[in-house]
Order: C-alpha cells, then structure tokens, then sequence
C-alpha cells in the first residue's frame, strides 16, 4: 500500500470511529478529530494528510504510555517542555508544532507522541488501545 492509500485508509478508520473536531479540519494538510474511549472520556486527535508528510497521528501521550514500550511502532515524543522555546526573527516566540494542534484543547499544550504509521495494523493498533 503507497503513503497516499495508507491515508485514505487511515482517514476511512477514523470517520467510521470518531467526529470531526468542533475546531474542523485544516484543508489539505490535517484533520482533527474526538475519539470516545471505552468509558465515554473524549479525547483529541490529529491526523496529518499532507501530501508532502507521512501519515502521522498526534495523540496526548497521557493516553499512549503503554504502547510507546513497543518498539514495532514508530513514534517520536513532543514534550511541551520545548513549545514556544525558540523566537523567530521579531523576538516573539514560535509554538514550535503543527498549526493544527493550537486550536486543540487537549493536544495544544500537552505532552505528545506523533505515531509515525507505515502500515494499517500500526494505526488499528493505537485506535484499539485508546477504545479500549
């Protein structure tokens, strides 16, 4: 399967298991996404479908300790520490992640682990754990 079927795969799962986020979606380059887990807590994610960016799912890493000692699932953590870190050229700090996550209540500020998802199992892995 090529990175733009994964995708579509991948963005077929989550319309099926999960509502678009009240913030929307962000064109061509994200979609955001409320997961209800087993016991009816909402939780966020985000997907990015660039064409450019591979298919990566953003979730709290609150949510996913467990899978993260798994090492058959790439991932890449994005700790909160180092959001808005580093100024741009006018001094003002830059938030340092992807734009589609601001808007988020859950994932803005928090720590986070990008699954870097190259096939579907990996991404039915991680919808599986968070829906319990």
């Amino acid at each position: 399967m090529n990175r733009e079927d994964l995708k579509a795969a991948c963005l077929r799962r989550l319309n099926e298991s999960a509502t678009e986020h009240p913030a929307g979606h962000q064109g061509k380059l994200a979609e955001r996404y409320v997961l209800r887990g087993q016991g009816g807590e909402v939780m966020e994610l985000m997907f990015e479908k660039g064409p450019k960016t591979p298919a990566n799912l953003w979730v709290a890493a609150s949510r996913v300790g467990q899978l993260l000692a798994d090492n058959s699932l790439g991932h890449r953590l994005a700790p909160a520490s180092v959001l808005n870190a580093v100024k741009g050229l006018n001094g003002k700090p830059i938030y340092g992640r992807h734009s589609a996550l601001k808007p988020m209540r859950e994932l803005a500020h928090a720590d986070l682990v990008c699954f870097q998802i190259t096939a579907l199992t990996q991404f039915d892995r991680v919808i599986n754990h968070l829906t319990g």
